[in-house]
């Protein structure tokens, strides 16, 4: 489990009594109302380390047969159904599929008119990518987990979002009224709408921050693209006061040391990185990103994320409405509602990384393996992925199988 002493220092924010008489009186509505609590997470699966055989795919993906106790009829069969689905312009909703097999490539497929040089948009696996820059910060002793988030809005004495930490935001418990779903009407897509696209979308920080407490921050979960926006806007101000800056420091940071040369961020025009929704990679890069994580955050001889992150970020957020979501990342366990089933009968150790439109890095510890899957969902459905990415993962024995 998370080694609290390294992903930062354990401590609650000090409150005044105002601030505490503010969360006690909190709305009714806003406390009681909970789904039934999930139960227990099953204990976390060990992280399997990289072979001092294969190289690390800094400068290029080492390559390896299917190998043995793979089923290349059912390989293919799995393969055809995830291409099969066919969207606008004749072209299939799968424009990628990349599997990654004990560090090594063991298959690449793409869509005509696609390739590995393709980038593809993260949507919402632009979170997890939040995530580990956070963590990154974490490892230099920059910012810590328990910490009051430090969001310029929340810092007066009485303000009842100063008790948010760095923790609720990443565990999207923060409590504030910013979750995806939240204002607007149902037409014009909600808060996140006008985040991403409206009038939040030129300082998406300022937008996401502007927003009252409604919950006690730590009990109650709610999918917030703005609480990863206010998390990058951490990361950025914590390391540069610009938007060259931050960018200088994205690359030499992360993108560089996995060799993710074909990764770009965007940035709004206040100079922040859109740590929510907007990042464009190619599948390889993606798949980097996501062995970084089955790695347990080392790469080569370079811790780059704390030790016990990655335990942080595939552990359920401690809310009694969330069943699957951890710290950025979706956990392969019983959703509760509003949620969803990430692969149907894997393993409860899978977690990911997950975006609209069928985007997905798959972390598959059990079987040493990440699944990369990337393009649009014109014709199918989240069941119907789901399922198939299932399939597809039942066709490769564990590790040791």
């Amino acid at each position: 489990m998370t080694n609290v002493s390294r992903v930062g220092r354990k401590h609650a924010p000090a409150l005044g009594l105002a601030l505490w008489l503010t969360l006690a009186l909190l709305p009714a509505a806003g406390r009681a109302d909970l789904a039934t609590k999930a139960p227990e997470q099953p204990a976390l699966v060990a992280l399997p380390p990289q072979s001092p055989d294969v190289p690390w795919p800094t400068q290029a993906w080492p390559r390896a047969e299917i190998g043995p106790g793979v089923d290349p009829l059912a390989l293919e069969s799995a393969v055809e159904t995830l291409f099969s689905w066919v969207g606008r312009g004749d072209v299939p909703d799968t424009r990628a599929l990349l599997v990654i097999r004990q560090g090594q490539v063991v298959f690449e497929r793409y869509a005509e008119g696609f390739g590995p040089e393709s980038r593809f948009h993260t949507w919402s696996m632009a979170k997890s990518f939040t995530n580990a820059l956070a963590g990154i910060l974490v490892e230099r002793g920059e910012l810590a987990l328990d910490d009051a988030a430090r969001v310029p809005e929340w810092q007066e004495p009485d303000d009842p979002r100063s008790a948010v930490t760095l923790r609720h935001l990443l565990n999207m418990t923060s409590g504030v009224d910013n979750a995806d779903s939240s204002g607007g009407e149902p037409d014009t897509g909600g808060f996140v709408a006008s985040l991403l696209f409206g009038v939040g979308a030129t300082d998406v920080n300022a937008f996401a921050a502007d927003r009252p407490l409604i919950h006690p921050p730590g009990t109650r979960w709610a999918y917030s693209t703005g609480s990863s926006m206010l998390v990058a806007g951490i990361i950025g101000r914590a390391v540069a006061e610009d938007a060259e800056g931050r960018r200088a420091f994205i690359r030499s940071a992360l993108l560089d040391p996995i060799g993710a040369r074909n990764t770009i961020f965007e940035f709004d025009r206040a100079g922040q990185f859109l740590g929510g929704s907007h990042i464009y990679a190619s599948a390889r890069d993606f798949a980097r990103f996501g062995l970084l994580y089955l790695r347990d955050g080392l790469w080569e001889d370079q811790r780059l994320l704390p030790e016990g992150w990655v335990d942080f970020s595939r552990t359920r957020a401690p809310a009694d409405n969330n069943g699957n979501h951890g710290a950025h990342f979706w956990l392969n366990l019983p959703p509760q509602e509003h949620q969803f089933v990430l692969l149907p009968g894997g393993p409860t150790s899978v977690f990911e990384a997950n975006g609209n439109a069928g985007q997905y890095v798959i972390i598959v510890p059990t079987h040493d393996m990440v699944i990369v899957r990337l393009g649009e969902m014109h014709s199918t459905s989240w069941n119907e992925l789901n399922t198939a990415l299932a399939k597809l993962l039942e066709v490769f024995p564990a590790s040791g199988g």
